[in-house]
């Protein structure tokens, strides 16, 4: 049955919006009565107040339409605005100042009184004023906040705190909380927990993870995380399942190994809950690998890409165990240490970036299409993403992509869209291709879209397989030193 007045419906209403912009919705407001009331809410419902800008709405206009307002963003010399009257349905308020060089201006307003249903709250560079945090403290519904280069200072920090106590989400950029936290609180609300190159205390960043027992996803960055002061944090042993629901970890600090494995015992509830992993700089030796193997099960994403895996054995039994993994980014693996693992049982795998090392031996060829036969049976692989050694690293030479040591094994590749050849320092080893695997991947990858980096070492065979690559419909993109 067609439907006589569809705009009349709020659900068709609802998808209408997701393709209109907000001069539209002006034009639609002028048509009539009941579409004034159907897409009114649609221009005020996101706002953004900019000093000296031309678009942004007076007060006066603001004013009468302030109830249909759910996210406000105000930013330099715009705080006036905010504190003018009461916005009863905002959630979202974002305060960002990007002028650099412009005097940094204080955040001085009782937001319990001005923004009472107030859930998600941005500040960028300001600093804020104790008032500003007791009243925050006192929203009902406040759930995140985000802090980018924001100073807390020592007479503040209790009520900061005590703001925190009642999160869900807290991400913390640049910014500088003075003092320790109060013995009396534990952050058993807080779910996402994410902290970057922030000036404070380290042992004071350790005790608010170690008090955030509910925590499902942590990422945790030092401003030296690579330095020796990062090893000290693990200063008391951490209890084992200390954050039973924390599936999303990501550390990019420098634990040795015993540290890292204390870390990982902490996560999950005994049934192999972790998802993600990136442990940064850290190392991750016999003792960290055994607690992590604990949830090969439960992976799906996994950055190794810059640890110290004194094992050789890390990467072939991750891929050797971990059925869930989509995407996996490492250092080296060596070919040898494939051949004694058995199959790779990750088919879910999407992305993988990753520099095999195959030697020179007389086995290089079988290792070769060793590796491309494991390579064959992601059939969901997506994007590839080699690296490339440096001329001081080729004691063991790394995978060659030609079709005599067994390219043409990747058939079964049909998802795959593109391949990078990803070299990182100076002029390094650079792959052998040649027009005849060019013309087998067009023909055989269907859904290749692009390929990247450094693909001959000849300049000239680097230009023609260039001009092939495109003549095909493939993107190209070379990687400059």
């Amino acid at each position: 049955m067609l439907c006589e007045k569809p705009m009349e419906i709020p659900e068709i209403v609802a998808q209408v919006v997701l393709y209109l912009r907000r001069n539209t919705f002006v034009n639609c407001v002028r048509v009539s009565k009941g579409w004034r009331d159907m897409f009114l809410p649609y221009i005020w419902r996101e706002v953004n107040v900019f000093k000296d800008y031309w678009n942004s709405p007076s007060p006066q206009d603001l004013y009468p339409h302030r109830h249909l307002v759910h996210s406000l963003s105000l930013n330099h010399g715009g705080l006036f605005e905010l504190g003018t009257f009461v916005y009863p349905n905002l959630r979202s308020l974002k305060i960002n100042d990007y002028q650099e060089y412009s005097p940094v201006e204080t955040v001085s307003v009782d937001l319990a009184k001005t923004c009472p249903s107030l859930t998600h709250l941005k500040i960028v560079r300001y600093v804020v004023a104790e008032t500003t945090w007791m009243t925050l403290s006192a929203l009902p519904h406040i759930k995140s906040l985000d802090l980018s280069q924001v100073h807390v200072e020592a007479i503040d920090a209790p009520w900061f705190w005590k703001v925190c106590e009642r999160l869900e989400f807290l991400h913390m950029r640049e910014s500088s909380i003075e003092g320790i936290i109060p013995e009396d609180l534990v952050f058993n609300r807080l779910r996402q927990l994410y902290m970057w190159s922030n000036w404070v205390d380290e042992e004071v960043q350790m005790d608010l993870v170690y008090r955030s027992a509910m925590l499902e996803s942590l990422k945790w960055e030092l401003r030296d995380g690579h330095g020796p002061e990062a090893s000290r944090l693990v200063h008391h042993p951490i209890q084992r399942n200390n954050w039973p629901n924390l599936q999303q970890l990501r550390i990019d600090l420098n634990f040795q190994d015993a540290e890292l494995a204390s870390f990982i015992r902490g996560a999950g509830n005994g049934q192999r809950i972790i998802t993600e992993f990136d442990c940064g700089f850290s190392e991750l030796g016999a003792q960290s690998f055994k607690t992590l193997s604990v949830h090969f099960n439960t992976l799906v994403q996994v950055d190794l890409g810059y640890c110290d895996t004194s094992l050789r054995s890390t990467i072939p039994d991750i891929l050797c165990s971990s059925p869930n993994l989509k995407n996996l980014r490492v250092g080296n693996v060596f070919a040898k240490d494939i051949a004694e693992r058995g199959p790779w049982v990750c088919q879910h795998l999407q992305s993988l970036m990753v520099c095999f090392r195959v030697g020179d031996s007389e086995q290089c060829l079988q290792l070769h299409q060793l590796i491309f036969e494991r390579l064959s049976t992601l059939i969901h692989l997506k994007n590839l993403t080699t690296w490339i050694p440096d001329l001081n690293d080729l004691a063991e030479g790394t995978l060659e992509f030609r079709l005599e040591y067994g390219l043409g094994q990747l058939t079964n590749l049909q998802e795959f869209s593109t391949i990078e050849f990803l070299r990182l320092f100076g002029r390094g080893y650079e792959p052998q291709l040649g027009m005849e695997e060019v013309a087998w991947m067009a023909g055989n990858l269907k859904k290749l879209k692009e390929i990247s980096g450094c693909l001959n070492s000849d300049e000239q065979m680097e230009s023609q397989l260039a001009t092939a690559i495109e003549s095909l419909g493939i993107r190209y993109e070379r990687m400059e030193n």
